[in-house]
């Protein structure tokens, strides 16, 4: 259904997951949380609508503050790669703020995305079209881009979120509004709502990488109130409760694969991960 492959070790900065997706017909549906992350996509086959919308042939799904439901039509086929949470708006200037958004990558990326995406569709197989997403990235970063320098300001403004008390903004002299008006302008959210979905993502993959484990040990682990709070959070931006995602997720064709992706991206398998510290609220 979906398999991951290996991120070369020079692009892990900007990459989480490189993902090869191929849904057979009986999935309907795929179901995605909210996601401090975001995806370039290259759909090779069948159709896909969410919102009511058809999603494009080669898109860029943004970060999200709520469930996803994508719709398929005929068996779907895509390779992907998983942005970190501080890559896309350094890789893209016009991603800078956007959330729950899908944009065409040729609008994203401009007349160079054309050549990318022929290269990508004539490749003889999935590694060698996940291997030219990943020269396109390499390519992006290589210097004198400033995507290097726009990927460490975004980290800077992670870092004061995780640090945030009374007078963490103060090295960035900022005020505690001008701060989070910053972070609303680069993220597209608040640094509380960051650090909720990034708080569900890190649940949701410890979650399925450890099924049988205590749930109020979870909770407590993750940094919520108690299992009440973190149930309302899932149910509330993952869709369901999370003892059905758990569930769903372990068949091997399953709306849920999203959750799968998540839990394997990264090291240790514990879930998506952002740079940014939860702290209960």
């Amino acid at each position: 259904m979906q398999r991951l492959m290996p991120v070369p070790s020079d692009l892990q900065p900007w990459l989480m997951a490189a993902v090869v997706v191929d849904a057979p017909v009986a999935l309907a549906q795929s179901h995605f949380p909210a996601m401090v992350s975001s995806m370039l996509v290259v759909r090779l086959a069948g159709q896909v609508v969410c919102r009511g919308a058809p999603v494009p042939p080669a898109a860029w799904m943004s970060a999200s503050t709520t469930a996803t439901v994508y719709e398929h039509s005929g068996p779907v086929q895509a390779v992907g790669l998983v942005l970190q949470p501080e890559a896309a708006a350094a890789l893209f200037a016009s991603a800078c703020g956007l959330v729950n958004t899908l944009r065409p990558l040729a609008e994203l990326v401009g007349p160079g995305w054309a050549e990318v995406e022929h290269a990508v569709r004539a490749a003889a197989d999935d590694g060698a079209r996940l291997q030219m997403l990943c020269d396109f990235i390499r390519q992006r970063v290589a210097p004198p881009s400033p995507c290097e320098t726009r990927r460490q300001q975004a980290l800077t403004l992670l870092q004061a979120a995780s640090d945030n008390a009374t007078g963490a903004c103060q090295p960035l002299g900022l005020s505690q509004r001008q701060f989070e008006r910053r972070f609303v302008a680069h993220w597209g959210m608040s640094p509380k709502q960051f650090q909720v979905i990034a708080r569900l993502n890190n649940t949701l993959g410890n979650a399925l990488a450890a099924p049988g484990s205590p749930v109020v040990g979870l909770a407590v682990d993750q940094g919520y109130y108690d299992q009440s709070h973190m149930a309302r959070d899932v149910r509330r931006l993952a869709g369901q409760p999370l003892q059905a995602l758990v569930q769903g997720s372990r068949s091997p064709v399953t709306e849920h694969w999203p959750l799968q992706v998540g839990a394997q991206a990264q090291p240790g398998r514990t879930g998506m991960r952002s740079k940014i510290q939860v702290r209960s609220r």
